[in-house]
């Protein structure tokens, strides 16, 4: 986003009637009226929808809506009941003014707050987790806990702590006490249980400091159940019943004893969550309750069902795309009706970018995401530090980079360029930061700075000036509002989510994002109010699990969703995308919980297996996979979709998943595969098994147009007819199909040759020599400038002074002083760093002591002013001029890097053979070489020498050229001048070699492949 840019008009919103879609439903089993009942079926088949009906019916009967109550596994699941179960119940003219709908977590915490009076507290997974990473913390630094010696090494890493935490939630929903965990480690030989129940009562102090009772999810429930459950409900309904945890589940069956009716429904085939210690056992029998049984039989959904293979992971994201877009575009459905599904949350982030990327809008659960990983809350953040620290280089960068500063990178670049101009005796990051950071008025810079550049400093000096004004007296929440305010980000993501479309998308859930940031805010000043900004700071850095938030939407956005099977579990679209079903991660067959023996523990309360008896538990995880992925392919009505990779000679080798071949049998599936080299048809259309790639979007028509228009296959009239449907592209101003945008054909800023240069250092030489493109272009955009070369002047630096008679453990220290200010990188980096630095000054110090005792030294940093050839003049510095007892000049070139030429390189070194065409033609004056009086050298030259402290070897690498001769200096004269006329262009020279492996410029040289894309369109 560029700050420069146009604020865009906000489209204009109107309140509208949220769409009801309500089907009439009829059922082959009576409505329950009063009993117990469960109501079980497989996906699809209706339960919730039955449970929806009962409690629509009991209140048409009569029933108090008071007193009914619905269970919800889920707060996501419970408020997408809540709003279906409002819409029959206003349909039917009955308005209910108390929510019915309850997650079983919700209700335990409000009968607990009944029970107790006290103010009660729910702490987040996220919150949870930070507290037990510092209490570990805590155990490493002074040595605390009775963890097993061989552990302790493992108590700093993340993987331990996310163990622990899971293993304390399982146990706790379990009702175990410290005392409990204690006593099991103790009689089973467990001492991690024990050493984890100690752990656990040290937790427990440490949250009961806290102003208010703070209890996480799992305590709730069990805390209610350790006091008599009353409850005035006469209808107790609960859904999905099967994900219920043994503490929840106990619950219900309190409730449900007491119920004139109680309804409970669900589907062990939908028995999913184990790993977060659900247990199908209370939906087995309802816990012992006399009921009745309603089965509704097999799924009512019938999608047409499809499974493609794709080569790779590229082209599967192609497939799916395309899916969409040809849904949306074709057949006029909806975005929010559709959605993909993936394994992991690992597999979220690549689909998310390549569904953006084709233009498909899409909608995340923003409990999927971790808020501080979230790119606009990671830059309000850092605004936030600038205001109460330091920052480095580095993060300045990120600031102005990122959605606070709004710039771009080559705007960037040019900003520092203009600062070095400015201050050309300090860094130029250096200069920025000391001008952002200071709330003094910004110095005039002349012509030193463009307009848009300067704009950059003013707007994020504005941002960071309202922050400063409200840092005395602000709380966290309007600090964090200042901030936000000034960045004027909400006028322009508000007007890109009310428009819609895959950038709408993205503002949707960047501004979700900043409203749980400042619900976070709000949030910690209540309980924290007097930590101020720098502990806000630490509070969300140190939440590193995705962060439940506060919906407030309204309306759906028209974006499809992208969800884990997990997250699909009870959710129903018309249109699914099942992506990604690989072997090896579908089925994940891993154990949850290894290092703690979680589900040893979680067998023994249970069901009372003896921990010590080996269990084997593949096929149970196995056949919870294959539930999970019954799940993901139950969730469509219309349309089904499954997509697979078949990649056998990648890096690593990728298989579809067994799941894919079972069921493709099961519902008599034709199993295509996508080739592109096959491919005749779109997706979905006609017979056999060749697939394109192609993608419905502009993006991709227009580049096929393009290869079209020029492709000798199809002969002069598929070339105009490619041409014909550009033009009708460009004249209905699609963006990419005028020629006029494209980069090949684009008018050239100038054909005018720059003015011919007439010095030409050694090192230029050499970079022309090799290819005149590079050199030039590498210069011209400033891509030469990097920090190995700083560190470089640096050891060029220390050579220098002891030649010039600085004592050398002054020069010593200067440089390494000047080495580690100079060095932004992390700390163990750096030491390492500065480590090899200082190696690389002490071979250059025994090379000097124990080499050099032959040579008389003529002069450091020598400078070179000479006319070779043709009005051609090298001008350049030599690090040291040396000479021998025979008179002749010897040339010393430091060389930084960490390889060396090798020895045949280091003959024909073009950089050495200019330092030996200059002295060729040269002479020395106080120390300086200069023309010599009618061009003949009044000196001998002995030959060069490059040097190499920084390889590391044994002895100091050096590679010697010898003397050349004056018929091989007047032949390397002869290439030498013509190079200024190949620097000034228009056209350069591009020259294939050993340095096309390193050129930084390959996306412009046309010698290249990636670069003829732009050369030759």
């Amino acid at each position: 986003m560029s700050i420069a840019s146009p604020l865009p008009p906000t489209p204009r919103a109107y309140l509208v009637p949220r769409e009801r879609r309500l089907n009439d439903r009829r059922w082959d089993h009576p409505l329950p009226t009063e009993g117990t009942w469960k109501v079980t079926g497989q996906a699809g088949s209706g339960v919730s929808s039955f449970l929806i009906d009962t409690v629509v019916n009991a209140v048409a009967s009569g029933a108090d809506p008071r007193g009914i109550l619905v269970v919800a596994a889920s707060k996501e699941s419970g408020a997408r009941m809540r709003v279906e179960l409002s819409d029959r119940l206003a349909a039917s003219g009955f308005v209910i003014d108390e929510p019915m709908v309850r997650s079983v977590h919700s209700l335990a915490f409000a009968l607990l707050r009944q029970q107790s009076g006290e103010d009660i507290r729910l702490i987040s997974g996220a919150e949870q987790d930070a507290v037990i990473r510092q209490l570990l913390a805590g155990h490493v630094e002074d040595g605390r806990g009775t963890w097993p010696v061989e552990l302790r090494p493992a108590l700093p890493l993340l993987g331990f702590a996310r163990q622990l935490r899971d293993f304390l939630l399982r146990a706790v929903e379990r009702g175990a006490t410290p005392a409990d965990l204690r006593a099991l480690g103790q009689r089973h030989g467990r001492p991690i249980w024990a050493a984890s129940g100690d752990f656990l009562e040290e937790y427990l102090q440490v949250m009961a400091l806290n102003p208010a009772r703070t209890l996480s999810a799992s305590e709730l429930v069990t805390q209610v159940l350790r006091a008599e459950v009353e409850g005035h409900w006469h209808t107790v309904v609960v859904d999905d019943a099967q994900h219920l945890a043994p503490a929840p589940a106990e619950l219900v069956a309190r409730l449900a004893a007491r119920a004139r009716l109680a309804v409970v429904g669900g589907d062990l085939g939908q028995s999913v969550f184990h790993f977060r210690g659900a247990s199908p056992n209370f939906f087995r029998d309802l816990g012992g309750i006399a009921h009745e049984t309603i089965n509704l039989g097999p799924s009512r959904r019938g999608p047409q069902r499809r499974a493609v293979v794709c080569p790779s992971a590229a082209a599967q994201h192609c497939v799916v795309a395309d899916e969409l877009r040809r849904a949306h575009l074709e057949a006029g459905e909806a975005y929010r009706d559709m959605a993909v599904i993936v394994r992991s949350s690992a597999a979220i982030e690549p689909m998310r970018r390549a569904l953006l990327q084709a233009g498909v809008p899409v909608m995340l659960d923003p409990t999927d995401v971790v808020l501080g990983e979230q790119r606009i809350v990671a830059a309000l953040v850092l605004g936030l530090r600038a205001l109460t620290e330091d920052l480095d280089p580095a993060a300045w960068r990120e600031l102005l980079l990122g959605p606070v500063g709004g710039t771009d990178p080559v705007t960037y670049r040019r900003l520092l360029r203009g600062l070095r101009r400015y201050a050309p005796a300090r860094r130029a990051e250096d200069t920025l930061r000391d001008l952002v950071a200071s709330p003094n008025p910004l110095p005039d810079f002349g012509a030193m700075l463009t307009e848009r550049e300067l704009d950059i400093l003013l707007h994020v000096r504005a941002v960071l000036d309202a922050g400063r004004a409200e840092l005395g007296s602000g709380s966290v929440e309007e600090i964090l509002w200042a901030v936000w305010n000034a960045t004027g980000l909400s006028s322009r993501l508000l007007a890109a989510a009310l428009r819609g479309g895959a950038t709408g998308s993205q503002a949707d859930r960047d501004l979700d994002a900043v409203m749980a940031l400042f619900d976070a805010a709000g949030d910690f000043t209540e309980r924290r109010g007097d930590s101020g900004i720098k502990g806000f700071i630490s509070y969300i850095a140190d939440q590193e699990l995705p962060t439940g938030v506060r919906d407030r939407r309204t309306a759906t956005p028209d974006a499809v969703y992208l969800l884990t099977a997990h997250g699909a579990a009870g959710r129903e679209f018309a249109r699914v995308v099942v992506a990604g079903v690989q072997e090896l991660e579908w089925p994940s067959l891993a154990v949850t919980g290894t290092i703690f023996g979680q589900e040893e523990l979680v067998d023994l309360l249970d069901n009372g297996v003896d921990p010590s008896v080996p269990v084997s538990r593949k096929a149970e995880r196995a056949a919870e996979e294959r539930r999970l992925f019954t799940v993901a392919t139950t969730r469509a009505t219309e349309s089904l979709l499954v997509t697979a990779v078949d990649d056998p000679d990648g890096d690593e080798v990728v298989s579809p998943s067994r799941f894919v071949e079972e069921w493709c049998a099961a519902h008599d599936v034709e199993l295509r595969f996508a080739r592109a080299e096959h491919a005749k048809e779109p997706l979905g259309v006609g017979g056999g098994e060749a697939l394109t790639l192609r993608v419905l979007a502009h993006d991709d028509l227009i580049a096929e147009l393009r290869r079209a228009a020029r492709s000798d296959a199809l002969g002069e009239a598929g070339r105009a007819q490619a041409a014909r449907q550009l033009a009708r592209l460009a004249e209905a101003g699609v963006p990419g199909a005028d020629p006029g945008q494209w980069w090949a054909t684009t008018t050239v800023a100038s054909e005018k040759a720059l003015p011919v240069p007439k010095k030409l250092s050694p090192s230029r030489i050499e970079g022309l020599l090799a290819c005149p493109m590079n050199s030039v272009l590498e210069r011209m955009v400033g891509l030469d400038g990097s920090m190995r070369a700083v560190y470089g002047a640096m050891a060029h630096a220390y050579l220098e002074a002891l030649g010039r008679g600085v004592d050398e453990a002054l020069a010593r220290a200067e440089v390494l002083d000047a080495r580690r200010s100079a060095d932004a990188s992390p700390a163990w980096k750096r030491e390492r760093d500065i480590e090899e630095f200082e190696h690389t000054i002490d071979k250059t110090l025994g090379w000097l002591q124990a080499s050099r005792a032959t040579f008389e030294q003529v002069a450091v940093e020598a400078s070179i002013d000479v006319d070779v050839a043709g009005g051609v003049r090298i001008v350049g510095r030599a690090d040291r001029l040396e000479r021998e007892a025979s008179g002749a000049l010897h040339i010393v070139d430091l060389k930084t890097s960490k390889r060396a030429l090798s020895k045949p390189e280091a003959a024909d070194n073009a950089q050495l053979t200019a330092y030996q065409l200059a002295l060729a033609h040269g002479t020395l004056e106080g120390g300086r070489v200069v023309t010599a009086p009618g061009g003949a050298a009044l000196d001998r030259v002995g030959g060069a020498v490059l040097v190499y402290p920084a390889v590391d070897s044994v002895k100091l690498t050096t590679r010697e050229q010898a003397p050349k001769s004056p018929e091989e200096l007047e032949q390397f004269a002869e290439l030498v001048r013509p190079l200024p006329e190949q620097m000034a262009g228009p056209e350069l020279l591009a020259r294939t070699g050993k340095h096309c492996e390193h050129c930084s410029v390959r996306a412009l040289c046309p010698v290249q492949p990636e670069g003829q894309v732009i050369t030759r369109g």
